[in-house]
């Protein structure tokens, strides 16, 4: 959400993004929420519950509000995104679906699912090597789109 609210106020972005298992829609209707559960390790929807409940502390919030659930926002003008995330976890469809939106609003984009992964499978860098290649091409992609 940073970079929308950057654009939102005239100033500049990151020059590139990568986004490991977002969390983009906040009304959690998506399937793998509750499909997902029993494979993924660290959430559940009752802990995505209580993340909600602690980020958005107004019970009155719209939970499919543009400011708060990138799945609703409009994502003109995002900058290149490289987006992750894992099969198997809870948010596997905010990751998926986010990868269709970017697509949809002409967003220079690529988009990983680990297979099998867990939510933020990053945690397992040096130990699995399909983690560590991920990490390598999030490097090249990077220094592709920021010229490093």
């Amino acid at each position: 959400m940073l970079p929308l609210r950057l654009l939102a106020n005239g100033e500049p972005t990151p020059g590139a993004i990568v986004s490991i298992s977002p969390w983009t829609d906040l009304t959690m209707q998506l399937p793998a929420v509750d499909a997902n559960e029993a494979t993924d390790a660290m959430l559940s929807r009752a802990t995505l519950e209580r993340f909600r409940a602690a980020w958005l502390q107004d019970p009155a919030v719209d939970y499919a509000d543009p400011q708060i659930s990138l799945l609703q926002a409009d994502l003109t003008g995002l900058p290149p995104t490289d987006l992750h995330y894992g099969a198997y976890e809870t948010l596997a469809d905010d990751g998926a679906e986010f990868g269709r939106r970017l697509v949809d609003f002409k967003v220079t984009s690529e988009v990983h699912p680990m297979p099998e992964g867990q939510h933020s499978f990053i945690l397992g860098a040096g130990r699995v090597p399909e983690v560590d290649q991920a990490i390598q091409q999030m490097g090249q992609w990077l220094r592709k789109h920021l010229g490093a």
